[in-house]
């Protein structure tokens, strides 16, 4: 489970090859609506393209791929700090604690040297959950929507 496995960066040349990877992932994590994946995986390839946003991939190695994670590096208008958003995360194989740990040490070490305050990331999966409390994170808020209708 995750034994040995190495953590890369994919730079923009790279997230072509990966990007049905990439797509099933975002799908999985973010819970993507069939109607709303045009316009999503636009606006993310888009991003990745242009260094908005990052994509880092777990691969065993025989180079199989376990686990992929889309990143942004956001701007906090609150307290006007960088923090670093897990957008998606998701694992092809299951990930034992200590992948966790070893993965969310890996993330913590990029965004300090992005000039990262946090690290922060929503998520409607226990399991996302459980490896959060893990990982020493703390809930912030829950977040609700409620359909009125119109587009």
């Amino acid at each position: 489970m995750h034994t040995d496995n190495f953590i890369y960066r994919l730079p923009a040349t790279q997230i072509v090859p990966f990007w049905e990877a990439i797509k099933f992932a975002c799908v999985q994590a973010d819970e993507v609506k069939m109607e709303d994946r045009a316009d999503y995986f636009n606006e993310l390839l888009q991003a990745l393209l242009s260094d908005k946003a990052q994509v880092f991939v777990v691969l065993d190695s025989k180079r199989i791929l376990h686990t992929i994670a889309v990143t942004r590096i956001i701007f906090n208008k609150v307290n006007l700090k960088k923090e670093l958003l897990i957008q998606c995360l998701y694992s092809m194989t299951p990930m034992d604690n200590a992948a966790a740990i070893k993965y969310f040490s890996f993330a913590a070490e990029f965004a300090r040297k992005e000039g990262c305050t946090r690290i922060v990331y929503n998520s409607r999966n226990p399991r996302i959950w459980e490896l959060a409390a893990l990982n020493g994170c703390q809930e912030q808020y829950r977040s609700f929507s409620l359909n009125v209708g119109g587009n």
